[in-house]
């Protein structure tokens, strides 16, 4: 009966291992999405691009299929991308998910590789986070620049052979060419911000940190308030 009870455990951790590893990023498929999604690409110049899209949490590049092969769109071309229902745009070359937006500019979530919980835990599975980091990279080795491109179906088909990458979500206040960690430290060291005043409002709107219209009020008022 205990064996029995052990190999159905068994299966079960199999089974959410596999997954996990069909919805969340591995070695192997370090995007953030299960698949590549039908989007619109804007360009700094242009008309917007129909295509099929993804995001890389290594390097937050943009990839594009095209031919059945996967390629890098070029980083100083790409102004914003909707993939599905969600808004990417560059924010200092990185691509990172819009949240909330006003006139004033827009609250961004950026995902990566959470390089801290690699490091205590040893890496995924047993494996170093080095050897991690240079399996996920290996992995895209052929996609961008001039060299041979990889096929979108052979990569995918070796998602599940991965480890699972932990990852965390760092979000921003971008405006007038600033990106401001969003986070009470850093909004208070913002020159020409008084923080007095800035106390006064975090306070009075009980800010929430963690919400991406509480951020964008930060964010209006940053851009109302500070010396220009």
């Amino acid at each position: 009966m205990k064996r029995y009870i052990f190999a159905v455990l068994a299966l079960m951790l199999s089974a959410l291992r596999l997954s996990a590893q069909d919805s969340e990023p591995t070695t192997t498929w370090p995007y953030l999405y299960p698949d590549f999604q039908a989007g619109e690409l804007m360009k700094h110049q242009g008309a917007p691009v129909q295509g099929t899209y993804n995001i890389h949490i290594f390097a937050g590049r943009l990839h594009f299929i095209e031919d059945g092969m996967i390629r890098e769109a070029l980083t100083t071309e790409v102004f914003s991308v909707k993939i599905g229902q969600d808004y990417y745009a560059n924010v200092g070359g990185s691509m990172m998910k819009v949240l909330a937006s006003s006139d004033n500019g827009f609250v961004a979530e950026e995902v990566v590789v959470d390089v801290a919980k690699l490091n205590s835990t040893g890496g995924a599975y047993g494996s170093s986070s080095n050897s991690i980091a240079t399996q996920a990279l290996s992995s895209m080795e052929g996609i961008g620049g001039t060299r041979s491109n990889m096929n979108h179906m052979e990569l995918k088909r070796a998602k599940g052979e991965g480890s699972v990458l932990p990852v965390i979500s760092k979000r921003y206040l971008v405006l007038s060419g600033k990106i401001i960690y969003a986070a009470k430290k850093d909004v208070m060291q913002i020159d020409g911000l008084s923080k007095d005043s800035t106390n006064l409002f975090l306070k009075e709107n009980k800010i929430k940190w963690k919400e991406p219209q509480d951020l964008l009020k930060v964010l209006d008022y940053i851009s109302q308030n500070i010396a220009r």
